[in-house]
Parts: C-alpha cells; structure tokens; sequence
C-alpha cells in the first residue's frame, strides 16, 4: 500500500482507499512527523502477525503528512479526517462530548476497507510502541476474538471510579470480568463494527457504545491485553461530581437500554487475558481521607431530599450510621455500596429528579467509599488490593436480585 496523504476531501481518500487487513486510529498524533513515526510502529506491529498485514492509519486533518516512508511502511496508508472526529481525549465509553462517537470513523473506514481487525492507540507519538499495537490486534487477527479491552499497571488508588462502579456493574449485569472499561486502547473486529455504525440514540440523544454490553448482545468474543503503565483515569481531571456525571450518566443509560439483555444473565466468567503484567513499582502516596468524610457528612446533613429521591429508608439510616462513625470505624460494606449504586442506577431511570443533579448528589456518598477503601487499602499489599476488590465485585453480584427487583417493581421499597 502506498504510504502517503492524497490531497482529496476526507471522503475521497476514504472511496479511493484500497482494501486493507486492518484499520489503526492515532488521534494523538496530530502533526506530520507524528504519523510518520506512528507509521513506522505500527509498521513493524503489523509485520509480527501472522500472516502480516495491510493497515490504513487514521490521524487528525492537522497532521499535513506528505510522506509517511520508512522501513516496513509500504504496509501503511495514511489517511487524515477531519479533527473534530478524532479526539485526543478519546475514551471508553465510545462518545464525544458533543454525543458523536469519536470512532465512526474508524468503523466506517473499516467497513469501507474490508478491513478484518480495528485498533484505536490513544498514546502520543512519543509513547506509542509497536507492542501496543500488536498486542491490541493479534488476538482480532490470529486469535478470532472480537473485543480487545486494555489492562494497565496502575496505582491502587487510581482509576477508583472503574473499580468500585464500572467494573463490578458491569461484571455482575453482563456476566464477564473485563477490567479496562474506561482505558483510553481497543481493538475489535469487523463482526463488532456494526454495532459503531447503528444509530445509538435513545430518548432522541445520541447514546454512547459500552463495548461489552455492545458485544455481550450480539454473542461476541471478549478479551484484554496487557499495555503497560496505567493512563491517568479521568476522575483526576475533575471533581467527583463531574466525574461521576459524566461516566455514570452514560453507563446507566447503557443499563437502561440493554435491561433485556442483563436480565438474564447469571453469575460471572472470566475472560482471556493475554500477555504479562508489566513491572510496577507502586510509590508511597499518603491521602487525607479526612474531606472526603467531612464531604459526605456535609451532604447527609444538606442533600436528605435528594438522596430519599433514590434510596430506600433502611439505606438512609444506614448512611446516617456512618455519618456518626468514628474514623477509625468509617467503613462502607459492600453489600450496601452495592445496593447504593443500584439504586442510583434506578433512580436515573426514573428521573425522580433531573439526572445530573442526581448524579453530583452522589458525589459525597462516593467519596465516602473512597475515604473507607482507602482506610482499607493503605497497608496492604496489591495481591491483598486485588482480592478486596474481587469481594466487592463478589457483592454486586450477590446484590443483583434486588435490583432486577427494584427495576421490575419500583414503586417498591425494600426494608
């Protein structure tokens, strides 16, 4: 494949492209010697597979890339689309801020390619390696696997929002334990594409894709891949109540959408993992949970109104408990956080007030569980991290009848 830039509109390079094995999206990479050294990577990505590949390479329109040569690129065409589709913020879940999903593009040039194996690197140009690239497409390729979620080294405090909601929700709705739902790298297959080209509104808004509610509900092949350092999560580019309002809008949008589907699923698998964790040396941080409790007992004594909105009475008197408790007794069971987060999920379903203000309403009750998995994380060891972790996930599915409970019958409150 030729290795340079047509001077055409997007959507003439798009029709004029030839077909091609696989399409790989850079969005970070936005200027010309950027691509080049992208291309060069996923150049030699490509040639580790077996067979090796032909690969269109998306970047953004700023990147004016006239030549992309180097050893191996014949291999890879460069293609620039227009920025405002290729977001450097791109994550999971696969939504921009303006509701547009920022991987359109990568799916419909996959269609329009042919193209077997789909891969989106959100690393810039200096931090983008050839085994990245690789990892993400040789179980799409070489393996028949369908989704390719990422696995990180990281911190034990980073990326809380994923491990105390998006993961173990997801976990025990969907029926598989896949961790990396809200990395920044994927890849999928063309049996996934479908699923980025469907329109996705719901109540006339255009609705994120989960990918593994997405491929769950079409009988799809999940995995992840090991990628190295974690990318700092999202939740330390905001406030919590941002944060929250963002991810959990979105996730329980997608729960509402797919209630069909997890209503009938039952317990948990695992999912394959492939390659090894990579060397981690966790630094020392010291955290004053101290706000985060002052924070929640402010929002008990503010927010009763709200939280009675969503929360059945006996959560509320729970919660109230924990208020009074003393620092070295603040500890938030997983049984109840749990039901919390379902109840939340119910109470953004109904509208039983607007839906953001439900959601930063939440804010305080999350940095509670923060404050306690903190007080609880802060001397153990990561194996020890892991398994208390594993408990919570353990708790969500144990927890789950209660919430098919409340979802079919919401007028309902459970003492």
């Amino acid at each position: 494949m030729a290795a340079h830039t047509p001077p055409e509109t997007t959507g003439a390079r798009v029709d004029a492209l030839p077909t091609a094995d696989a399409v790989v999206c850079v969005p970070a990479c936005g200027t010309a010697e950027a691509v080049r050294r992208a291309a060069d990577r996923v150049a030699r990505a490509v040639a580790r597979l077996s067979p090796p590949s032909t690969v269109v390479l998306l970047h953004p329109d700023t990147a004016v890339a006239a030549d992309t040569g180097g050893a191996g690129t014949d291999r890879v065409a460069a293609v620039p689309l227009l920025p405002h589709r290729l977001s450097p913020m791109t994550r999971l879940p696969l939504a921009a801020a303006d509701g547009v999903p920022p991987v359109h593009a990568l799916a419909a040039v996959a269609s329009h390619a042919g193209a077997r194996a789909c891969c989106l690197v959100a690393a810039r140009a200096d931090d983008l390696t050839a085994d990245a690239v690789h990892a993400l497409l040789r179980p799409v390729v070489e393996l028949n696997f369908d989704l390719v979620l990422p696995i990180y080294a990281r911190h034990r405090l980073d990326g809380l929002i994923n491990s105390s909601i998006v993961h173990p929700l997801t976990r025990a709705l969907y029926g598989r334990r896949a961790d990396g739902q809200l990395g920044l790298d994927f890849a999928f297959s063309a049996r996934f594409v479908p699923a980025l080209l469907e329109p996705t509104r719901q109540h006339g808004r255009p609705r994120a894709v989960w990918p593994v509610t997405e491929a769950v509900e079409r009988g799809l092949q999940i995995c992840q891949a090991h990628l190295g350092t974690w990318v700092a999560p999202v939740e330390e580019s905001a406030d919590a109540g941002s944060a929250l309002s963002q991810v959990l809008g979105s996730l329980f949008l997608d729960v509402e959408h797919h209630a069909p589907v997890w209503q009938k699923v039952r317990g948990s698998q695992d999912v394959p993992a492939f390659g090894s964790a990579a060397p981690f040396d966790e630094e020392a941080r010291d955290v004053d949970v101290g706000p985060m409790i002052e924070s929640f007992q402010l929002g008990f004594r503010n927010l009763p109104d709200v939280w009675s909105r969503a929360l059945p009475p006996a959560t509320l008197v729970e919660l109230g408990r924990l208020a009074r408790a003393p620092r070295a007794e603040f500890r938030v069971p997983d049984a109840l956080w749990a039901r919390i987060v379902y109840d939340f999920a119910l109470g953004h379903r109904l509208r039983v007030i607007n839906r953001d203000h439900l959601l930063r309403a939440f804010a305080p009750i999350y940095l509670a569980w923060v404050a306690s998995f903190v007080l609880d994380a802060g001397g153990i060891s990561r194996a020890a991290v892991g398994a208390r972790l594993e408990r919570l996930c353990q708790a969500y599915e144990a927890e789950k009848p209660y919430l098919m409970s409340r979802w079919r019958w919401p007028d309902r409150f459970n003492p």
